[in-house]
Order: C-alpha cells, then sequence, then structure tokens
C-alpha cells in the first residue's frame, strides 16, 4: 500500500562503528534503524518504513527495504509468521553476502511495535502457501521487466564497493 508500517523487517547492515563503517545508527547502543521517526521526529513512526510494491517481485534480487532476504518464498514466509521468524532470523540461511551479516539492534522493541495485521497472519497450507508464491512471482510480472539485455545495465557492485547480488532473472552475471 506504499504506507509506512512496523514490520519487523530483520535490520541488518555491513559492519559499523569506529573505523569499521561510516554509518551512525539509532538508539542508546547505535544499532538501531528507526525508519520513519528519522524524518518525522515523532517517536509513534519508529521502526515504520515504507512497503514496496509486489510488482516485479520475481526479478528482485533481494527483498524488504535492506534486502534481508533473497528469496522470495522465503520473504513470504516471514510476513506469514513475523514473530518467529523475526526472533530467529539468520543472514546466512537468508542468502545474504558476508558483508552484510551483521546483524545490529534490538529485536524486541520492534516486535512490540508490530503491525496488528502481522501478529496473527492467515495461516497457509502448502499449496496455498506455494500458490501465493507462484502469484506473486509470476502473475505479478511484467514481463517487459524480465527481459534479458536489461542484465546489462546492472554494475557490477554499488558506490561502497560491495558487490551486487546475482539477479534471478540474470543467470549469467560473473557474482
Amino acid at each position: 500500500d506504499f504506507e509506512n508500517h512496523v514490520a519487523a523487517i530483520p535490520q541488518v547492515a555491513p559492519r559499523f562503528g569506529v573505523g569499521l563503517g561510516n554509518v551512525v545508527f539509532d538508539g542508546p547502543q547505535e544499532d538501531e534503524d528507526f525508519g520513519l521517526e528519522q524524518v518525522t521526529g515523532k517517536q509513534a513512526g519508529r521502526y515504520k518504513f515504507r512497503t514496496a510494491p509486489l510488482r516485479n517481485a520475481a526479478v528482485s534480487p533481494a527483498f524488504f527495504r535492506n534486502g534481508s532476504f533473497t528469496r522470495l518464498q522465503d520473504t513470504v514466509r516471514f510476513h506469514l509468521n513475523t514473530l518467529q521468524s523475526a526472533r530467529h532470523y539468520n543472514a546466512n540461511t537468508a542468502g545474504l553476502d558476508a558483508g552484510l551479516t551483521h546483524r545490529f539492534g534490538p529485536i524486541r522493541p520492534v516486535l512490540a511495535r508490530l503491525e496488528p495485521g502481522l501478529r496473527y497472519p492467515p495461516q497457509l497450507v502448502e499449496g496455498e502457501f506455494q500458490d501465493l508464491v507462484k502469484f506473486v512471482g509470476d502473475s505479478l510480472l511484467d514481463p517487459r521487466a524480465a527481459r534479458k539485455h536489461l542484465c546489462a545495465l546492472i554494475p557490477d557492485s554499488v558506490p561502497s564497493g560491495i558487490p551486487v547480488l546475482k539477479f534471478p532473472g540474470c543467470p549469467d552475471r560473473k557474482n
């Protein structure tokens, strides 16, 4: 819906701190991302982030605002059991690059603000889950977004030097 919500997305980032990086985060330990609160200055916005569109998710190399998941099915599964998934998130299992596997910030205060709809998500049987993943991945894909010639526009790394992840639609990428 492009609105700001507390979805308890795992907070991941490259290692940071004195001599380790150029980013200082929020909170008493400088290890939290307060989200909308940074923009509005209002505590009611803490941990809220704008939701992303689902269109063309099949060609996304990573999901959520910080790329904390690399597979669509893992992303959907996270939303279907957010309380449990957020507590047991593992950046390595989620497919993150070794340089991005540093998890920061306490999860308990984030979960305390979790959106009500994510506290009690619908229970899906495996077939329904697979149908949902297929719908988001296939039915919401604009074929123009999957064109192979777009792969040439993807850089090998971002300005910080971190390599760009593999894109599902670009199997010939080297990294």
